[in-house]
């Protein structure tokens, strides 16, 4: 099938190549997605000299400002106005005349300008003119048989909500359905695009984030798993942790591209051994990545220089990429879509994720953090990129669970960073529970933090408390 491009490479993706020549497409949503900057986007994408493109307003927002609004976005281009975009109006003809008299003058400036783009906004807007639901349906039938013996690529923009798309006829004569809509999120509000139809081919479905900003729409699409079992060659090379006496715990450190979730509570050095993780790869020449919703760059550097790195020097070598995006304002698809583009194109070969906490609040519903989290790992492991992912656990001493939905399951690695207390003393405590494919010390060692780094001490003796409820919910 013949494809048009619509400028969002993105949004190409997830129509499975772009949309079908020649066809009908529903754009739909609430008013504020973002329906109008969509299809303006793609008209403007598509100017040719040799190809006319016809915009018509009804009674939605006058024309001018459209035109008004659509200068703040950068793909907005003054020169093909006129010589390749041609806006009418079509608020007084519906008016004077109805739709019959709105659809004669349609046909009349198809006639005239023979246009390769039609776009009509607001569509929905032309049933108040109906006489009646059969009238409407006529002028539908014959508006549709119009433009498919004229081969123009259509563009329907309406306020439609998902209810009314079983009950409008136009949902049953497109080729395609676009809905965007706008969801609450606890204090914020998260916007996503949904491909509900595209007739004759695959897209890519489910929900895919996105936001309005001067470029358009900036789509997120979900991370997905490949359709067929994964076949991909296994690492044989080990990826130490920077921690000696740790490494000797896993043997030797973990498999390269081998995913680790590192659990404990508040305090306990998840982010510090994550970041041996990072410096000590720099060092060997991997190039590393700090994905942290917990600590600002400022914050981070001033961790970092404690134990003799230098954070700045890291990134400016081109060693190291520094992702920060504040807890408040993360939304989930966009940090996993920016995160797997920086890893590709950047060629990142270690992660470290801090903390799937702050990601796991940002998803919604919360039971669809699993889906975003295994894809996540499934497309490291393919890669073969080495991740550390914190993750922050309830208990200060005993721990009745580890994570909530699967998350040290689906990891290859898991360490666990805890407190214990011996006589009148309270101390960091370090245990490797699993090790994918690999033998592993399970002794509970201590864990020590000092201004020279991590060092891993003896086993703690059987007297060892876990805290108030010892042994009941020891390791």
């Amino acid at each position: 099938m013949e494809r048009i491009q619509t400028g969002n490479k993105e949004l190409d993706y997830i129509l499975g190549g772009g949309l079908p020549n020649n066809s009908i497409n529903l754009i739909i949503g609430l008013p504020g997605t973002g329906k109008t900057i969509m299809a303006e986007s793609m008209l403007f994408a598509n100017t040719d000299p040799d190809k006319k493109i016809l915009y018509l307003s009804t009674v939605s927002e006058p024309l001018d400002k459209i035109i008004r609004y659509l200068q703040g976005f950068t793909f907005f281009d003054s020169e093909a106005i006129a010589e390749s975009i041609i806006y009418e109006d079509l608020s007084d003809t519906l008016w004077t005349t109805g739709l019959k008299g709105a659809v004669d003058k349609i046909n009349a400036l198809l006639k005239e300008h023979r246009p390769a783009f039609l776009a009509i906004d607001s569509f929905k807007a032309l049933h108040a003119f109906s006489s009646s639901p059969e009238e409407f349906r006529r002028s539908l039938s014959a508006m549709a048989s119009m433009l498919t013996s004229l081969a123009i690529t259509t563009l329907w923009v309406g306020e439609y909500s998902s209810e009314e798309i079983s009950i409008m006829p136009e949902f049953a004569i497109a080729d395609s359905i676009i809905e965007l809509v706008i969801k609450k999120t606890g204090v914020t509000d998260a916007r996503y695009i949904r491909i509900l139809k595209i007739r004759g081919t695959n897209f890519l479905g489910g929900e895919h984030a996105y936001k309005i900003s001067d470029k358009g729409l900036e789509i997120f699409p979900r991370l997905t798993t490949p359709d067929q079992p994964i076949d991909y060659s296994l690492a044989k090379a080990r990826a130490k942790t920077g921690v000696e006496a740790l490494d000797g715990m896993i043997a030797e450190g973990f498999w390269s591209g081998s995913s680790t979730v590192i659990l404990g509570p508040p305090g306990s050095g998840k982010t510090l051994l994550g970041l041996h993780f990072i410096f000590k790869g720099i060092e060997a020449g991997e190039k590393g990545l700090i994905a942290t919703l917990e600590e600002n760059p400022t914050q981070l550097a001033r961790i970092v220089a404690g134990f003799g790195w230098d954070l700045k020097r890291a990134i400016n070598s081109g060693m190291l990429e520094l992702m920060y995006v504040s807890p408040i304002e993360v939304y989930i698809d966009e940090f996993i879509q920016t995160l797997a583009k920086t890893i590709e194109t950047k060629k990142v070969q270690r992660v470290l994720i801090d903390s799937l906490n702050d990601l796991e609040v940002s998803t919604h519903p919360p039971e669809t953090f699993r889906n975003y989290i295994y894809a996540l790992i499934q497309q490291m492991a393919v890669k073969g990129i080495s991740v550390i992912m914190t993750n922050e656990i309830r208990s200060l001493f005993g721990t009745p669970y580890l994570s909530e939905y699967g998350i040290s399951q689906m990891s290859d690695n898991v360490v666990l960073l805890h407190y214990i207390r011996e006589g009148s003393e309270v101390k960091r405590a370090i245990v490797v529970l699993k090790t994918r494919a690999s033998d592993h010390d399970p002794t509970i060692r201590q864990f020590i933090i000092t201004p020279e780094g991590i060092t891993v001490g003896k086993a703690f003796t059987e007297q060892a408390a876990f805290g108030e409820h010892d042994r009941e919910s020891s390791f």
